[in-house]
């Protein structure tokens, strides 16, 4: 995918929550209050990142290892089983701290790569969900204390939700004028 397709696609998704938030923000409240024990939700994500994890470990150039490079696609089904089976506090929070860190990794090289103007702009998002998700990984009730604050009172709900349209906008307008 091209950064512009990446930018606007971002773009849509923030406008996307925003507008079910901004409509129906009952439904919007209950899924977030919801979200941090979710089971279902823990285990989809946890899903994700461990294919993500084994798509960058693939990747990755591991010197002497590379001939172990097989095992990862044996690893990466462990990895889940014992996530969803051993981890007592396998919480969505967590899961999506990591998927969170996961994400960030190509789409920082997808920017830093395409040596468009501005590039710096999507780096700095990538950067700020790695900086999220590790909060998330270590201390998945900080979702919870985060999101206690925005739902508690109508003016910070709504002023919240209109800066992640006015990012939405200004996500697509830059992946469709600059990039």
């Amino acid at each position: 995918m091209s950064l512009a397709a990446v930018t606007i696609l971002i773009g849509v998704l923030a406008l996307l929550m925003a507008g079910i938030g901004l409509a129906r923000p009952d439904l919007l409240r209950g899924a977030v209050r919801a979200f941090p024990r979710s089971r279902n939700a823990g285990w989809l994500l946890a899903g994700v990142c461990c294919v993500l994890a084994a798509r960058e470990a693939w990747l990755m150039n591991m010197g002497g290892l590379n001939g172990f490079k097989s095992f990862i696609f044996v690893l990466a089904p462990l990895v889940f089983v014992g996530c969803v089976t051993c981890l007592k506090e396998l919480l969505a929070a967590r899961a999506l701290g990591g998927l969170l860190c996961l994400v960030a990794v190509p789409l920082t090289q997808l920017a830093v790569f395409s040596e468009r103007p501005y590039f710096q702009i999507i780096s700095l998002l990538a950067y700020t969900w790695v900086v999220v998700g590790i909060m998330l990984l270590m201390a998945p009730w900080r979702f919870r204390q985060l999101h206690a604050v925005l739902l508690k009172n109508e003016r910070v709900y709504f002023g919240a939700l209109v800066l992640k349209v006015l990012a939405g906008v200004g996500l697509i307008l830059l992946g469709a004028m600059v990039y």
